[in-house]
């Protein structure tokens, strides 16, 4: 496996959409043509995975000071479980080894119907040496997160100013 992170662009941009609309809950999108509207390569970098030339997933990025959002990882069906996620997160890590990195998973919490595979995804995490930050977020569709972190820590007010961001991007 050689995993390549390739800005996304007009030849993968519906391929890239399929995967984002499956891997992801509505209530956990941003309106897709606005992700396309707003990446650059600068400080939102909306990335297409792939293993040689085969499109494997999908990683988009925010960064702001010194710190890197991932605000969206997904792996292709059929492409999930085979080491994938973790050489992308992998891969960050050692771009932006300056950074404090984060992410938001939904809370884990066994009165959700999918708690094995919220379980799963925060163990997969923390393998990687995210750390869980000391509260919950609940965003503007209501979904309660979890904070992960690594590098460091990200303070509540800095996930508010984020998701602030986010409501006005639509």
């Amino acid at each position: 496996m050689t995993i390549q992170l390739r800005k996304a662009d007009g030849t993968n941009f519906k391929a890239l959409e399929k995967i984002y609309g499956y891997s992801f809950p509505q209530e956990e999108q941003i309106t897709y043509q606005v992700l396309i509207d707003v990446s650059n390569d600068t400080d939102h970098l909306f990335y297409a995975i792939y293993d040689d030339e085969a499109l494997v997933g999908l990683n988009y990025l925010i960064v702001k000071e010194d710190r890197l959002y991932v605000l969206y990882l997904a792996i292709a069906d059929g492409h999930q479980s085979q080491g994938y996620g973790k050489a992308v997160i992998r891969e960050i890590l050692r771009r932006y080894p300056d950074y404090r990195i984060y992410l938001n998973i939904e809370e884990v919490d066994a009165k959700y119907a999918n708690y094995t595979q919220r379980v799963k995804r925060k163990d997969f995490y923390l393998s990687l040496g995210f750390e869980s930050q000391p509260y919950l977020f609940t965003n503007e569709k209501g979904v309660v997160l979890e904070t992960l972190a690594v590098n460091g820590t990200i303070a509540y007010e800095e996930m508010e100013e984020l998701f602030a961001y986010f409501v006005r991007l639509g």
